[in-house]
């Protein structure tokens, strides 16, 4: 079968969540003997027309200067040529590029991975909301089949659109601890700092997990990882820059980096009020963090009882000074959450769900399951 995979930036990426879901999907649909292309942004870092057996169609990307209007953009360049080719599948990644859906032939089966209701998200305006919204319609309206990567969106999908949504969680790879060598360049101690990773924006709560830093009085580095260049990020850092102990490192994507991060951290805060960066979460469960999380529908569906949960700023003191140490008292709730991600999100697993889920639609054609031994988390050490 021919198919094409649309709506990520590219491949190869091992950062950024869909392309890594996109690639790896990609990869486990090559080895079956499928023929697979794979839509890239024109800037794209690889820009090699065939990786690992995927052929790779590059398109003009006017986002990096034009903004969220420049990848809708990027997806009707993408759509406009998918028009030129007869492929038997499109998968797609985001309901935004659904915008452009109508455009494809009849004949070609469309499937929708919806992570996230991108239009709920603060970090867009009244224009764009609406235009994601209408994007989220138009997937549900033109795909032959919806897929959903977590409960909390396959819920809410089926609840308004009354359409059947397939399940398929997103996959992660395993971590093994090895050196804190990245610790030494931040000037942090092992178990002593507690760790933030993801956006800075509205939608991810850190201003009151920084309140909550800040009334609790605990001088024990509180640090941020991710991009400090836009205007909300500017004025968190302006607000918090007589604290010293609250340190904002920027943004790096380097997986092994961000592990040794994640592993050697005190509490692991989440705060995001969407699916949005739900791939951040399983990661950092992956990497064996004691989880701090907003407490909403969406981390609740993930993580259960295994994790402390935040409404306010009070909350937050709360947690940083119980004085619970993250080795003796989290050890069970992390070891629960390691066998989340060892059971439902092992890659070889995902992969084969997708195999399965598309045999399903093409029921002549063969998608070969792959049968591939899932590698063991690793275990915490003992205290």
């Amino acid at each position: 079968m021919k198919i094409a995979i649309v709506g990520t930036k590219g491949i190869p990426d091992l950062c950024r969540g869909f392309e890594k879901a996109a690639q790896f999907i990609a990869l486990g649909l090559v080895q079956s003997g499928h023929e697979i292309h794979v839509y890239c942004s024109h800037n794209h870092s690889f820009q090699g027309s065939n990786w690992k057996g995927i052929k790779l169609i590059h398109i003009y990307d006017p986002e990096y200067n034009l903004g969220a209007i420049g990848k809708l953009l990027y997806d009707l360049n993408c759509y406009k040529n998918l028009r030129h080719h007869q492929f038997d599948l499109i998968m797609q990644f985001g309901a935004s590029s659904s915008i452009w859906s109508w455009m494809l032939p009849k004949q070609t089966l469309l499937v929708t991975n919806i992570y996230s209701l991108e239009w709920k998200r603060g970090r867009y305006g009244i224009l764009i909301s609406k235009i994601l919204q209408i994007a989220e319609w138009l997937a549900v309206r033109y795909s032959h089949s919806l897929i959903s990567d977590s409960v909390f969106i396959t819920k809410n999908l089926q609840g308004r659109y009354k359409r059947e949504v397939t399940l398929i969680p997103q996959g992660i790879e395993p971590f093994s601890a090895s050196t804190d060598d990245s610790l030494s360049d931040h000037q942090l101690i092992p178990f002593h700092y507690n760790l933030y990773v993801g956006s800075l924006d509205a939608d991810c709560d850190l201003e009151t997990i920084l309140d909550g830093v800040v009334s609790s009085g605990s001088k024990k580095p509180f640090v941020i990882v991710g991009n400090c260049s836009g205007e909300f990020a500017e004025n968190l850092k302006q607000k918090y820059s007589h604290h010293r102990q609250i340190k904002f490192l920027g943004s790096f994507y380097e997986p092994e980096r961000l592990n040794q991060l994640r592993y050697y951290s005190d509490l692991y805060f989440c705060g995001n009020r969407s699916d949005g960066s739900m791939h951040l979460l399983l990661e950092a469960m992956a990497a064996g963090c004691a989880i701090c999380a907003l407490d909403n529908e969406s981390n609740r569906s993930i993580l259960g009882d295994d994790a402390l949960y935040f409404s306010y700023s009070r909350d937050v003191a709360g947690h940083l000074i119980s004085g619970k140490v993250k080795k003796i008292n989290y050890k069970e709730m992390i070891l629960r959450n390691l066998d989340k991600i060892y059971e439902n999100h092992n890659w070889p697993t995902v992969i084969n769900k997708y195999r399965q889920h598309f045999a399903s639609l093409f029921p002549l054609v063969k998608f070969k399951v792959i049968h591939e031994e899932v590698l063991p988390l690793y275990q915490i050490d003992e205290c």
